[in-house]
């Protein structure tokens, strides 16, 4: 009793001290205009004293967003013990940052984990895949964290943040992940130290997190003897079969600010299913970056094979170019460390001879 009267009376002054006026306010803001990732003044001031000072003073105030750009701020009286996750790359961020033994369930990955982490996901409790994981089901594990992309926070899938939060679960959602935030990569780098704050590992986090800005610089500064060339156009295809595919569009925000820190664009607007070889030659990429995912996997290991051996599409500058890369579905469609790989592949795939 004594305890949460202590925290309550905690809240309130935390509530008072960062202008919030209430507990996990919401900011409704459904406009189509990308939202500028912004804490409250006091809220950044007291997480940079966090980063400086390397530990984590709670309670602490850390604002995220939701599906329609929604504003939600989330507090923390401690670190979090019980984490539900229900992406691949919250995961590994987690693992990475040795938090593994925080992680009390995750969403069923669509595909393999990659090998680095293969003897630690078998031990991991599913809880569902992307069509079963309920909000009923993560509730009754009883996490005092939900962690991941932004997507599946809805009525029709996982439940709302609102929802959660009703039930004293905070919740953080990957800036990377939101359509509705300016995106780049370095809303990775933020989640990386965010999620340090949130658990007190800020030391070794921003570590990690200054590695990948390093990796990201490096390409920036690599890319100035080519920033005068036209973008390369580059096609994200899935599921090649019998002449005919599905792509991913320049509407994915943070994979086409990927393309964009390498000078290149995605030369379709939106996603789009069921296109035809004439729709190929019409489109004419540069490069064809082949998405393969473990569903997809009898077609997908003979699809470049098939594209480069089609008469048909010859005239195509990537396949007569041999422009085809292989990446998997987790390396470029998450929102984590792995996209650091892929655009280092990416650019040296464009670029080098």
């Amino acid at each position: 009793m004594k305890k949460n009267i202590l925290n309550t009376m905690i809240l309130v002054l935390l509530i008072i001290t960062i202008g919030t006026g209430c507990f996990r306010k919401t900011t409704n803001d459904n406009s189509s205009k990308d939202i500028v990732i912004e804490q409250s003044e006091e809220i950044n001031d007291k997480n940079k004293d966090i980063i400086v000072n390397k530990e984590t003073k709670y309670p602490i105030a850390m604002d995220i967003y939701g599906l329609n750009g929604e504003k939600y701020t989330q507090i923390f009286f401690e670190a979090p013990s019980k984490v539900v996750t229900n992406n691949p790359s919250s995961t590994e961020l987690l693992l990475e940052l040795g938090l593994g033994d925080r992680i009390i369930g995750i969403m069923k990955p669509d595909n393999a984990p990659r090998e680095k982490w293969k003897h630690i996901y078998k031990n991991f409790n599913v809880l569902g895949d992307k069509m079963t994981m309920s909000k009923e089901i993560i509730v009754g594990s009883e996490p005092d964290l939900v962690f991941g992309r932004v997507m599946p926070f809805n009525d029709n899938s996982m439940g709302t943040i609102k929802d959660f939060n009703e039930m004293g679960i905070n919740v953080y959602t990957q800036y990377a992940s939101n359509f509705k935030i300016e995106q780049s990569l370095e809303n990775v780098i933020l989640d990386v130290r965010n999620i340090g704050i949130i658990f007190n590992v800020s030391e070794k986090a921003n570590e990690y997190a200054d590695s990948l800005q390093t990796r990201l610089n490096t390409i920036k500064d690599s890319m100035a003897q080519h920033s005068q060339k036209q973008p390369t156009k580059v096609l994200f295809m899935v599921t090649y079969i019998d002449g005919t595919f599905n792509t991913f569009g320049a509407n994915s925000s943070f994979q086409r600010e990927m393309l964009k820190t390498i000078n290149a664009e995605n030369v379709l607007e939106t996603g789009t299913s069921s296109l035809t070889n004439e729709n190929l030659v019409a489109l004419n990429p540069d490069v064809i970056v082949y998405i393969n995912s473990d569903r997809n996997l009898k077609t997908d290991s003979i699809a470049v094979e098939s594209l480069l051996n089609d008469e048909t599409i010859q005239s195509v500058t990537a396949i007569k170019n041999k422009k085809i890369i292989e990446i998997g579905y987790d390396e470029i469609m998450d929102y984590g460390a792995r996209n650091f790989d892929t655009l280092e592949k990416l650019y040296d795939f464009i670029y080098k001879k």
